[in-house]
């Protein structure tokens, strides 16, 4: 489900809570902002079209997001996006990345948007994040060398995608949900 304003304050914990950023991440780490001021920057991103953002959701309540995947930096001329996801430590291990991105992947490559590429960094010890872009079917494109600081050690970062045809030809259809929904 898509990002709904009653979700911002379960986010914000999240990243409130998260005590190892650094580790999703080779971007610059800042300060996490106010809760009005954060809720906003992130308003403005999406209003603009600069990220969107999915929850994954209990169904029993939809308040109670288990999951979040982000997609941004679009570049119109390779007609790609990037993307990352993020699961609070007490969810992860039960599969529920494998979801979000399968049904990111069925959502994006079935919607008649001109999106050819999604792709994902990670830092090479991320092992879960590794096999969860490989289970899901992306390639390995390339490593940047030492690319990730993490508490005084150098980590490469990984670049996976799945290309829309890919996508298409495999004809996956995970947890049986339809291409066409």
């Amino acid at each position: 489900m898509k990002l709904e304003d009653k979700h911002f304050p379960v986010l914000y914990e999240w990243d409130l809570r998260e005590k190892e950023r650094e580790f999703y991440t080779c971007r610059p780490i800042h300060p996490l902002l106010p809760f009005e001021s954060y809720k906003q920057s992130n308003l403005d991103k999406i209003n603009n079209g600069v990220k969107e953002v999915f929850l994954l959701v209990d169904e029993s309540s939809s308040q109670n997001p288990l999951g979040r995947i982000m997609m941004f930096d679009y570049n119109p001329r390779n007609h790609s996006k990037e993307f990352g996801y993020y699961i609070p430590p007490d969810m992860r291990g039960k599969g529920l990345g494998f979801i979000m991105v399968t049904l990111l992947l069925n959502r994006v490559f079935s919607a008649e948007n001109g999106l050819n590429k999604l792709y994902a960094t990670t830092a090479s010890n991320n092992l879960r994040s590794i096999g969860l872009l490989e289970k899901t079917g992306f390639t390995l494109d390339g490593r940047l060398r030492e690319h990730y600081w993490i508490k005084d050690r150098t980590f490469d970062q990984l670049h996976y995608s799945m290309l829309q045809s890919e996508w298409n030809k495999s004809q996956k259809g995970y947890l049986g949900v339809s291409k066409n929904e």
